[in-house]
């Protein structure tokens, strides 16, 4: 990003995303419930049960292919379909193409989705290796990833093919090493690694973002439109997360979900810190949903809310796991409530922020495209029950509100605080309507959308502190404490490492900006804090001390905060009160 001029900086970072997915995709992918053991009758058959359900109507439109479709690359480099999943695939002049299975998606009103891999091999190579449905050939053949195919791939699978969505996976990049056994005999190429689980580096997370950038642009080449949604599926790791968001229309943030209370927060977790990063065109994404299996199945309806509670105030993608020819109605329900996925979809596209945290109970609260409307997840996490109580006042709302119940279609009036009794792993999921606390006021940390990370800082962070800090907080230090000025707590503020760059877009609909900035904690070091509006420096300070802003902002499209600080050197900044007004 330091290459480009400011102009080119902030129009990618607020410029076509949106038009790839303007809110979080929803849809329906067979991984979770079949693998590769996959066919086109079972991928027809859900996508009838989606019309015949009602969720093609309540939003689910991407059907997508996963692992297993491809049976070998050809000596030419194109990728062959595996006719015996995909009969339709068998062309009458003894070729092979997606097309016909893209053309009945398309003829049922769905957007079709494909899935490929960044790296040589796919995941099924490592580590479904008794599936029937592995690709072929020698080993050259077998090598069905994008790695050195990028543009004819992208060609065959979005142009020829017409796919809408693409899904891209990256075990090539890390499970293909020397010691495997499925390199040691022969079978695969040894690569890399450039990721290894659980040990982020930044050389090789540079080549990684270098790989998914190159993708993004042949998509871009082949597909202008930017009718395509690019889905990056890194598991969290080589730091994808602080960069993926100039590239892919979403991004996973954690390892592939299991069925588990457990594993389901901890893929929540891992979005739910990271409002910052996403938006309108780029979303965090914690996996496919889990409705239908294990601990979210129709014996764990509790549960089963909870997960789409959590999905939805974390403006995560929407896209169902199970065989919905299969899934109860119970949970069709629970999948199919307008109401909540009206609060995943909402246009304003702010993810929700934790604003409430104490042992098993946690609160986030989102920002919703109408005025003085909020929707709050309480949440408890745990296996007791418990009660949660809510100012008004920490959701920027005056004492009288009204409260919705998105799930029992219950509406009340509460007055100054909002009480609700949680029973074990239960989620309330609320609309909240009022006036706002502050009229004209808005905290930076409440419209998380309106942010883009230009830069994160985070190459002074070790690799221990890069698997578990966010270099962007709202409302909380990098590190995940407490968000602090000088010892003192700060309930409204977003938490920076120096050498960071945010934008905030503006649009010209505000008038001043206000905060007070400085280090979290007494630093020897010196501190450079910057803000300029539209590229124009309008404020500028340097000094350990925390320092006052107010800045007049009448017009300004954009509006930059910058910290510098001595290189190499880790320091963690409160921009406390971060505040726009109107």
């Amino acid at each position: 990003m330091r290459r480009l001029t400011v102009t080119a900086a902030l129009a990618l970072a607020f410029g076509t995303a949106a038009a790839q997915a303007p809110t979080p995709p929803m849809g329906w992918n067979p991984w979770n419930a079949f693998h590769t053991e996959v066919d086109e009758a079972k991928i027809m058959a859900n996508a009838e049960a989606l019309r015949r359900t009602g969720l093609a109507d309540a939003g689910y439109r991407y059907v997508n292919m996963d692992d297993g479709w491809w049976r070998t690359r050809r000596p030419d480099g194109r990728i062959e379909v595996r006719t015996s999943m995909f009969p339709s695939g068998a062309l009458p002049d003894g070729s092979t193409s997606m097309r016909p299975f893209v053309d009945r998606l398309h003829a049922l009103g769905f957007k079709a989705g494909i899935y490929s891999e960044i790296g040589r091999n796919a995941c099924s190579q490592a580590w479904d290796r008794h599936s029937p449905n592995l690709p072929e050939g020698n080993t050259a053949a077998r090598e069905i990833g994008t790695y050195g195919h990028q543009a004819a791939d992208v060609a065959l699978l979005l142009g020829e093919w017409g796919f809408d969505y693409m899904k891209v996976d990256a075990c090539g990049l890390a499970d293909f090493t020397p010691e495997q056994p499925w390199v040691r005999d022969g079978t695969h190429r040894v690569f890399g690694p450039w990721i290894v689980r659980g040990k982020p580096d930044a050389e090789s997370a540079r080549r990684v973002e270098a790989l998914y950038a190159g993708l993004r642009k042949q998509i871009d080449a082949v597909r202008p439109d930017g009718g395509v949604v690019l889905s990056i599926c890194a598991w969290g790791e080589a730091r994808v997360a602080n960069w993926a968001g100039r590239y892919g229309s979403s991004w996973r943030t954690s390892p592939d979900i299991e069925p588990t209370w457990k594993s389901m927060l901890l893929n929540f977790d891992s979005a739910i810190k990271r409002p910052l990063y996403a938006g309108p065109g780029h979303w965090n994404d914690p996996d496919m949903l889990e409705l239908g299996h294990g601990e979210f199945d129709e014996k764990h309806l509790a549960e089963a809310r909870a997960h789409m509670s959590l999905w939805a105030i974390a403006a995560a993608p929407l896209v169902l796991g199970a065989d919905l020819t299969r899934m109860p109605q119970a949970l069709i329900d629970i999948a199919g409530n307008r109401e909540v996925i009206a609060i995943d979809q909402d246009p304003a596209g702010h993810q929700g922020v934790t604003v409430m945290r104490a042992g098993d109970t946690q609160v986030v609260a989102r920002t919703l495209a109408a005025s003085g409307q909020k929707a709050v997840a309480l949440v408890n996490r745990g296996s007791r029950p418990r009660t949660v109580t809510l100012p008004l006042a920490r959701l920027q709302l005056a004492p009288a509100a009204t409260v919705r119940d998105v799930w029992t279609k219950r509406e009340r009036g509460v007055d100054g605080v909002i009480s609700v009794e949680l029973a074990p792993r239960e989620t309330a999921l609320l609309l909240v309507r009022g006036r706002p606390l502050r009229p004209g006021h808005a905290y930076v940390s409440e419209l998380p959308a309106r942010v883009r990370v230009l830069e994160d800082g985070s190459a002074v962070l070790s690799t221990a502190q890069a698997a578990g800090w966010v270099p962007v907080q709202a409302n909380a230090a990098p590190s995940g404490k407490p968000l602090t000025l000088r010892g003192a707590a700060v309930a409204e503020g977003i938490g920076v490492l120096a050498g960071s760059r945010l934008a905030l877009r503006l649009d010209g609909e505000f008038a001043r900006f206000r905060s007070r900035v400085g280090a979290t904690t007494a630093t020897r070091g010196a501190l450079v804090y910057r803000v300029l509006a539209d590229g124009k420096p309008v404020f500028e300070h340097g000094g350990p001390g925390p320092v006052d802003i107010d800045v007049a902002v009448d017009g300004v499209k954009t509006l930059e905060l910058v910290t510098r600080g001595e290189p190499g050197r880790l320091v963690e900044v409160a921009w406390a009160g971060a505040a726009l007004l109107r």
